[in-house]
């Protein structure tokens, strides 16, 4: 820290505060005219010399570039904005006279595609009147949502409008505040960069229609920080180095954030309570697992009121205990060091003896004790590894496992590898409020274990074991997870021997779906331990909507089988085909075939089949087609098929399915009293038997009693593959992975 930041620290110190603050509120109470006409510019003028002194050099910086540089990561903004809409919140309480520049900020903003929500809860002024006004002026994209019973607190206003927003992007524009014109236009390109959770510019304090000091001023006492300059920086570090000790975010209206799926249960908890610290805390939140986005080209204009609830609050004990509530969730919730929580305290400590007037330290403890906060057991920084946003059981299951690892309000971070052709589909399967991070190359997986400061790596498959396996081997501290889909039985030798070495090293702990998952390891001589799991996969429940079968030009009386995979030879598909055809050959009731997937197959078959097959190629609601059909159908022939993910999708679609005898499909299929809701079939050579998988479909589609009898049971077969029990399987052995 250069000689300069110290004075100038020395002089922004606990003593100096403290006379300031007593001058302030005596000349504010005693002589008004003075206290706006002289001391507010003055103060504000104080601080701009004393900053502009502490930043200018000495013959060096006053702050090490390249310090700084290890916390920043490179996000990628983007002029391509199109598939952004910003949902512009204004939640309004008795602001009547501000109004008018608050809503004229918002519409005349240079980037255009947003919606604006206004929220009343029941004013007793005139605000009504203005927010219709605007309301008929802008009916074309603006809403109205009036309470006619008071909240109780503006975060129940945040998430009425939160609920109701229609953007992928939200700024929640408070109604008191106002901005410039270009806000908007500055902060939306940075979610162009799917790690970004939470975007803000800087803020001007306005009092009286003067500004007061700047975000420049107010956090100038954090050194990691240029704020001088745009910059990125994953959550981990923008906690560490600034959250930890003090909300770096003060205004709510600075902020352009992804639309959270929904607000989590302990956030709502928290709120009923908080009257000071909830944006911090929702902040806190909506950041973990990914990165921040700042930029000074963009002015928020935060307005302080003299006679503010919050300052009111700063006078009080929950003040303090508050900011216990902050920093035991940032201790539950990141990787922080004690003297980021001494630092907080720190802060606390000048505010509890100039502004609130205390005496005794032991007084502060009692509110807000740093020894309690580091006993808080933190959650695990869990970096789920994906091969490619690319169709597959192993492609498709970490996606829906982050996805229920963030509703259970866990850090997730989703690294894509991208060794694969990319599938729009597939990438919506991800929740679009989880971090999402694109690898390049492999050589770049040390840079995000240690600026996300991951402590578990999780991959899923051979090829990205391996990558992660180079450096989890050299850091000791990183944990390493696998789950076995089935490729290791799938991967011929040498690569499988050579793949084997390298996991035996590093990986903490396996988990396998099935037995056959365990036999390239007995066949290394690598017999299967306590670091060995066996965990079934599970899916998420949604609602199911039936495509009409008038659209795929299949009669309402036929009977459906649905095949959904990739478009490869060893799924079966022409199997499906042959099979079918044959079938309709003897059948009374027409037998129809949907083949849901892409690759060499589907272009094969493209105009090449007959009237009864129907291909649709990849599609992201695969249920949808299921519910359509009478059953799912999985003729596979693929040796590495072992849980297979078309099963559950039938039964959470509502349907039985008639599969090949691999992997665990017999024992999917099982009901909790050992009943089979499907049909399954063995292989004859490895290949599927045309002419006796015939019959199965001519008996299951004209014989109603037995399709009724195995229909009844899918309901109970389902019931084990509920995302949420597995979820909690997983978190387990992620527990006891972080005890060793």
């Amino acid at each position: 820290m250069s000689i300069k930041m110290k004075v100038y620290r020395k002089l922004t110190g606990t003593v100096v505060r403290r006379i300031v603050s007593r001058t302030e509120n005596f000349l504010s109470e005693k002589m008004p005219a003075v206290h706006k006409k002289f001391f507010l510019p003055a103060k504000a003028a104080a601080k701009s010399a004393l900053l502009k002194f502490a930043m200018t050099s000495e013959n060096q910086p006053a702050e090490n570039p390249a310090e700084k540089s290890k916390i920043i990561w490179q996000c990628n903004p983007s002029e391509d904005r199109k598939n952004f809409f910003v949902s512009v919140i204004v939640p309004n309480y008795n602001h009547a006279p501000y109004l008018r520049e608050r809503l004229n900020t918002i519409y005349s903003q240079t980037y255009k595609n947003f919606e604006v929500i206004l929220l009343d809860d029941c004013s007793t002024d005139n605000s009504r009147e203005i927010l219709q006004e605007y309301y008929s002026a802008h009916k074309d994209n603006t809403r109205i949502i009036f309470n006619e019973k008071n909240s109780g607190g503006v975060f129940n206003q945040w998430r009425k409008g939160l609920e109701a927003a229609k953007g992928n992007l939200i700024w929640i524009a408070e109604s008191d505040d106002y901005s410039g014109e270009n806000f908007l236009s500055e902060l939306v390109p940075a979610f162009a960069d799917e790690s970004v959770q939470l975007a803000f510019a800087r803020s001007d304090f306005m009092q009286d229609g003067e500004k007061i000091f700047t975000t420049e001023q107010y956090l100038a006492d954090l050194e990691n920080f240029d704020w001088s300059k745009s910059f990125s920086m994953t959550a981990a570090n923008f906690v560490m180095y600034g959250m930890a000790i003090k909300n770096v975010i003060p205004n709510v209206s600075s902020t352009v954030f992804k639309k959270p799926t929904k607000i989590h249960d302990e956030i709502a908890e928290l709120w009923k309570d908080m009257k000071l610290c909830g944006d911090w805390l929702f902040y806190l939140d909506l950041i973990k697992g990914g990165c921040i986005y700042y930029t000074p080209t963009a002015t928020n204009f935060y307005r302080v009121h003299k006679k503010s609830t919050s300052l009111k609050i700063q006078k009080e004990p929950r003040y303090y205990l508050e900011h216990e509530k902050i920093a035991t969730f940032i201790a539950k919730n990141y990787f922080v060091t004690a003297d980021a929580h001494e630092k907080h305290f720190k802060q606390l400590e000048d505010h509890f003896f100039s502004y609130y007037g205390g005496k005794d330290i032991e007084e502060l403890k009692k509110y807000f004790s740093v020894e309690k906060i580091l006993k808080v057991e933190r959650k695990p920084n869990i970096l789920m590894c994906v091969f490619s946003m690319t169709i597959g059981g192993g492609e498709t299951f970490p996606l829906i496992l982050a996805n229920e690892l963030g509703r259970k309000n866990f850090p997730v971070t989703i690294l894509d590898f991208q060794m694969s052709e990319y599938l729009p589909g597939v990438r919506k399967k991800l929740s679009a409020d989880l971090p999402l991070v694109r690898i390049q190359e492999t050589a770049g997986l040390l840079q995000i274990v240690e600026q996300f400061k991951i402590d578990i790596a999780h991959s899923h498959h051979g090829s990205v074991d391996e990558a992660v396996s180079y450096i989890s081997t050299e850091k000791k501290e990183l944990h390493h997870v696998v789950t076995l889909h089935g490729m290791y039985e799938a991967t011929e030798q040498p690569h499988l021997n050579n793949l084997l070495k390298k996991v035996q090293k590093c990986v903490d702990a396996f988990i396998y779906i099935t037995e056959k998952n365990l036999q390239p390891f007995k066949d290394f001589n690598w017999e299967p331990d306590e670091n060995f799991y066996k965990i079934g996969n599970g899916l998420e429940i949604f609602p199911v909507n039936p495509i009409p079968r008038n659209e795929l030009k299949i009669p309402e009386n036929s009977f459906v089988c649905c095949v959904v995979s990739r478009a490869i030879p060893e799924k079966g598909w022409q199997a499906a085909v042959d099979a079918v055809t044959l079938a309709n050959k003897k059948s009374s009731r027409r037998i129809d075939l949907i083949l849901v997937g892409a690759g060499v197959m589907y272009d094969k078959l493209k105009n090449n089949v007959p009237e009864f097959v129907h291909l649709v190629g990849f599609k992201s609601n695969v249920r949808d087609y299921l519910a359509t059909s009478d059953v799912g159908f999985l003729p596979s022939e693929f040796s590495g098929e072992s849980f297979p993910l078309l099963i559950i999708d039938s039964l959470f679609s509502g349907k039985p399915v008639v599969s090949s005898n691999l992997g665990e499909s017999a024992e999917m299929l099982k009901t909790s009293s050992g009943e089979s809701a499907g049909i399954i079939f063995d292989l004859e050579n490895g290949k599927v038997p045309v002419e006796k998988l015939s019959k199965i479909l001519i008996t299951f589609a004209n014989d109603e009693k037995e399709y009724s009898k195995i229909l009844e049971r899918v309901p109970n077969a389902a019931e084990k593959f509920l995302i949420s029990t597995v979820t909690e399987k997983y978190l387990e052995v992620y527990k006891k992975v972080m005890a060793k």
